[in-house]
């Protein structure tokens, strides 16, 4: 049986609850974390069609980018749309879970399918949160264990590379040590030097996972006292952050992009803001409303940028500073990285039962 605690599980992996800002009301608004998931719906809003579709499905999980509840509800009663919202998932026992601006700044989150959809390729972040170094873990473990060490390492965030999980290495040799009076070996004798064959485990580490993913080693070892040790690597850190800036594959005209971007995401009303015969190449963009980082796309040397919810004097600004802009929408700039949800969800959860649907 799949739960909304393993949905929440594999969706803390994609997009981990700490890269959200700080007072945004992301994770479980709604619901029973042990219920029984069956049918999911993706969509970027808490909107009545999302939650009316999503109770026409029989659907047992809504996950979506936008909070249905930003400040907490001093009531639950009719007459507040979002009260009403709420009222509709309990009773038809619908859980609801939020991520917003951990997906917005995890790796392979918003920005980057954006990035992807639009062709910009080397991407980096435009604007710098955090940085995750990278470390090491090297345990000693006994053949019968290794295996059972390596998974719960995995599954608590080591051993990830790129577009690969699980990734770990490991060498046979031969341990030795005299357990003293107080210890409980699982091996050997009090006072008698023992010598056993063990697999040293090697497995690479983002910071924000270190104390978890040595927690559960730890709890997996079948060592009263376990051998390990941490390496800080020198490594490139991961990046997190609002937005991307990368470089087209080809230049182009500003207005022949804008015309990608409109028929890319599908945008009914798209507006532009400079010359559409100047020739770009370096491309910012930032899904949803994107106008604080104007200044960073300057800096990172962009030719346009592509967000959403531009105002008038934001508009004046960058294009005094030489930045010319494309407004795709808030909601067009987000949707895509909600289906490429989807996507990743329904590989995870292969071979079950679950359904998974994007709706809006």
């Amino acid at each position: 049986m799949i739960t909304v605690a393993d949905l929440i599980d594999e969706l803390e992996n994609i997009a981990p609850s700490d890269l959200a800002d700080d007072n945004d009301p992301i994770g479980l608004q709604v619901g029973d974390t042990n219920a029984e998931v069956r049918q999911v719906c993706v969509a970027v809003d808490a909107s009545n069609s999302v939650v009316d579709t999503a109770v026409q499905r029989d659907a047992d999980l809504v996950i979506a980018h936008h909070p249905l509840i930003y400040r907490p509800l001093s009531s639950v009663t009719t007459g507040d749309p979002v009260a009403e919202r709420v009222m509709k998932l309990v009773r038809a026992e619908i859980a609801f879970f939020v991520m917003h601006t951990n997906f917005d700044t995890a790796p392979g989150g918003t920005n980057d399918v954006l990035a992807a959809k639009l062709g910009v390729m080397d991407t980096v972040p435009l604007t710098n949160r955090r940085e995750d170094k990278f470390y090491k873990i090297v345990v000693f473990v006994p053949e019968e264990a290794v295996e059972q060490v390596r998974d719960a390492m995995a599954e608590a965030g080591a051993g990830r590379i790129g577009q690969y999980t699980h990734c770990s290495f490991r060498t046979l040799g031969t341990g030795s040590f005299v357990p003293l009076p107080a210890a409980q070996p699982y091996i050997g004798t009090h006072g008698e030097l023992e010598e056993v064959e063990e697999y040293r485990l090697e497995m690479v580490c983002a910071g924000s996972w270190l104390d978890q993913v040595i927690a559960e080693m730890l709890d997996k070892h079948p060592y009263d006292e376990v051998a390990y040790d941490v390496y800080e690597l020198a490594n490139e850190p991961i990046i997190y952050g609002y937005g991307r800036v990368g470089t087209l594959e080809n230049e182009t005209s500003l207005g022949e992009f804008a015309e990608l971007v409109t028929q890319t995401l599908n945008v009914r009303f798209p507006r532009l803001y400079g010359d559409p015969n100047r020739i770009v190449k370096r491309v910012a963009l930032c899904s949803g409303g994107g106008a604080s980082h104007i200044r960073e796309a300057v800096q990172l040397e962009a030719d346009v940028y592509v967000t959403g919810d531009l105002k008038h004097h934001q508009i004046a600004n960058a294009l005094d500073l030489g930045l010319s802009l494309i407004d795709a929408g808030h909601f067009e700039t987000e949707k895509p990285g909600m289906v490429s949800l989807v996507d990743r969800l329904r590989k995870t959860f292969t071979g079950s039962s679950i359904e998974i649907d994007y709706i809006e």
